[in-house]
């Protein structure tokens, strides 16, 4: 199998995993609140963020562990990735009884948060203990998923996620119906997450046949060699986790767990909009290691400029009906009381057209050895995003910690990462920006037109109505972005290329580059 196989049929799984999430997620959340009520479920979406700090116990290792075996792997050194392999699979056990330890630090802590009452004290520390378990279990197997990414044999992960996801909507389905609470949903989906794991291990199987772990291949000085890039990987994370977690935490200290709710919804909303747009980009770091190992700047231009393009054309169509249609959608799915998340969601939406604009950036960096200058750009942005959130929730709200959110963003890739990028490859600032955005912003500038025009004439009245009315507009903004926003030399590039995806997906063969 050849990396443009591996890379269609995986954005094409994780698009199906990502439907089957959105699907998911536009029936079962409203449901769940309704059975439960904003309290608790703002309560279990408030504990959800606090265990969301335990993935950092990874210190950045899954990435790491990728950069690893990929390169071993494309030496066809079996040994060396068997060895990394079942080091860190020690390392994670150690790791998993660190979660353990500060699972039981926090349930102990719990009782001090502010505004959490003292009857909502014993579920918060369920939900805890609960989560805690499941975490430490399942880092021993991320070493399975890291062998399957680094053969780029993302298809096989995703068939599991999905079933995985199907799956437990169905147990939190028939729990609640059955008159269960926050208590049983948990348990149940960690019971299902468990199960997963094992599938896991079955793709690394298959990806990597000659999968061997032993406890006599621990090699220590392979921890240091990871731990080098690895560290770094972590700064990112923990950087992540404040920008977006910590602001449920900030929210539900300042406004209380009901204001958490309404604050999940413009959270689950403004994820949707980024993973809708990032499926391809999530998949790139494998293939710039690659590139990167075979010293091949031409295609990581081309790679920087084709990826940045395709993820501004999805992201910017996606922002317009998002955005066109937040107020009606927001009512028709969540129902009355939820009117707080529209305007913080028109923040962290047009937010998100910078952040998924900079994952091509972000890969070919880490993937060329500049991941120094993304971690502390990235924890910058993270220490900012806090410190302004906490500053602006007490007067302006949510939208106070939206654009907590979104100031440093800004400022972080588009006036650092971005020209970094650029020069590292030798690519105009001024050329990139016109050859990748103008397409999208042509496109955006159309629809949104189209968006008022329909919305005014007819008002959606249903879920089904806003879907209709944005199928719409995105087929404008498609129209437009093709006619008016590409030249002709770009369409006829795209319209060979395409012929050529068509018949590769007959033959297997890979096309040739965009170039």
């Amino acid at each position: 199998m050849n990396s443009v196989w591996n890379l269609l049929t995986g954005t094409a799984t994780k698009y199906v995993l990502l439907a089957a999430n959105i699907t998911i997620g536009v029936f079962l959340m409203p449901y769940t609140v309704r059975h439960l009520g904003t309290s608790e479920y703002g309560l279990w979406m408030l504990v959800a963020s606090m265990t969301a700090y335990f993935s950092l116990f990874d210190l950045g290792y899954g990435n790491g562990l990728v950069r690893h075996v990929a390169h071993a792997d494309a030496r066809g050194n079996v040994a060396l990735v068997n060895q990394i392999l079942s080091t860190f699979v020690v390392v994670y056990v150690g790791l998993g009884v660190l979660v353990v330890v500060a699972a039981g630090g926090l349930m102990i802590w719990v009782p001090h948060f502010p505004k959490l009452n003292a009857s909502e004290v014993p579920l918060a520390r369920f939900i805890l203990a609960v989560i805690g378990v499941r975490v430490a279990l399942g880092f021993p197997m991320t070493v399975f998923g890291a062998v399957t990414t680094a053969r780029q044999r993302f298809a096989l992960n995703n068939l599991v996620a999905t079933v995985s996801a199907i799956v437990n909507a169905i147990v939190q389905f028939t729990l609640l119906a059955r008159g269960y609470h926050v208590r049983a949903v948990v348990a149940g989906s960690v019971a299902v997450d468990l199960l997963t794991y094992a599938g896991y291990a079955w793709t690394a199987k298959h990806a990597f046949p000659a999968l061997r772990l032993r406890l006599s291949m621990f090699r220590t000085s392979l921890v240091r060699d990871v731990t080098a890039f690895s560290l770094y990987v972590f700064v990112i994370s923990v950087a992540v986790q404040i920008g977006f977690n910590l602001n449920n935490i900030v929210v539900g200290a300042a406004l209380g767990t009901s204001a958490v709710a309404v604050y999940a919804v413009t959270l689950r909303l403004a994820e949707a909009q980024r993973n809708l747009s990032n499926q391809f980009n999530t998949l790139m770091f494998p293939v710039v290691v690659r590139y990167g190992a075979a010293n091949d700047p031409d295609a990581l231009r081309r790679m920087l400029i084709e990826g940045t393009r395709l993820a501004l054309t999805l992201v910017c169509g996606l922002t317009v009906c998002l955005i066109g249609f937040a107020r009606p959608l927001i009512t028709r799915w969540m129902g009355p009381g939820f009117d707080g998340a529209v305007l913080p969601l028109y923040v962290l939406a047009v937010t998100g057209i910078i952040l998924t604009g900079q994952m091509p950036l972000g890969n070919i960096l880490l993937g060329t050895e500049r991941h120094r200058l993304v971690a502390f750009v990235s924890l910058a942005e993270a220490v900012v995003n806090f410190a302004l959130s906490i500053l602006l929730v007490r007067r302006f709200g949510l939208v106070g910690v939206a654009f907590g959110t979104a100031i440093p963003v800004f400022v972080a890739n588009v006036f650092v990462l971005a020209p970094a990028v650029c020069r590292q490859l030798d690519v105009s600032l001024v050329g990139f920006g016109r050859d990748v955005a103008t397409a999208p912003f042509v496109g955006a500038g159309v629809s949104s037109l189209a968006v008022w025009i329909v919305r005014s004439a007819w008002p959606p009245q249903s879920l089904l109505a806003i879907m209709v009315e944005g199928g719409i507009a995105g087929t404008v903004y498609l129209a437009a972005l093709w006619t008016l926003g590409l030249d002709r030399s770009l369409r006829e590039r795209y319209s060979a290329f395409g012929r050529q995806l068509v018949a590769m997906a007959l033959s297997r063969r890979a096309p040739a580059p965009l170039a």
